[in-house]
């Protein structure tokens, strides 16, 4: 059974690793992979034969997370303000998507991570980077099953905004960094903290959807 890449991390090329070591990012595949798996998993539709409603589900599912990152960052110190400015961009992005859709406004959720260091930043940043790349991979799917066609419905500004060569997130990691092992598993809590974010948010567009689905 194949899975759609919604987080695809294990392609980023050097160029787009910023900040991320090899050591680090094989560090954060393995110890990720089975948070990866299980999210990616649950978007085989859109690897298959795509919907407009398996598009709408992934929509609210990103709206949700980043509506939660929008407001942890909010207020960012100076050396966290271009990840804050990223999000909130995508968020934007995520609201016009919604809006054109008349997706309603789901659930909401809260995204905390604490210590938020440059290490936590990393591990968050790896999710969002292999975010992106995995929203290029939907858009090539959609677009193959004429979903993205004139008339079809589909909104796409965040997808679109996946192929503008902004450099990768993790780049805006900077600050203090601990050594060793420490920045190793600093840096995987932030990513499983973020994988879990996008869990929880997956969770809570299946119910928006759930309540307007029309009655059998």
């Amino acid at each position: 059974m194949s899975e759609t890449p919604v987080f695809t991390t294990s392609t980023i090329a050097t160029a787009r690793q910023g900040r991320i070591p090899d050591e680090l990012r094989t560090y954060l595949r393995a110890h990720t992979a089975a948070s990866h798996a299980r999210l990616d998993s649950r978007f085989e539709a859109l690897g298959a034969n795509p919907t407009l409603a398996d598009y709408q589900r992934f929509i609210l599912m990103n709206l949700v997370a980043y509506r939660a990152l929008s407001t942890f960052l909010q207020d960012p110190s100076d050396d966290r303000a271009a990840l804050a400015e990223a999000v909130e961009s995508n968020r934007e992005r995520l609201e016009g998507d919604a809006a054109a859709m008349d997706l309603g406004s789901p659930a909401k959720t809260l995204f905390t991570l604490e210590p938020f260091g440059a290490a936590e930043t990393i591990g968050l940043a790896y999710v969002l980077d292999g975010s992106k790349l995995g929203a290029r991979f939907i858009h090539r799917r959609l677009e193959k099953a004429g979903l993205l066609a004139h008339g079809q419905g589909a909104a796409q500004r965040f997808l679109a905004s996946a192929f503008v060569d902004d450099g990768p997130l993790a780049a805006v990691a900077t600050g203090p960094m601990p050594a060793g092992e420490t920045k190793k598993q600093r840096a995987m809590q932030g990513a499983l903290v973020t994988f879990g974010l996008f869990e929880r948010s997956l969770d809570i567009a299946d119910r928006a959807q759930e309540r307007t689905m029309p009655a059998r």
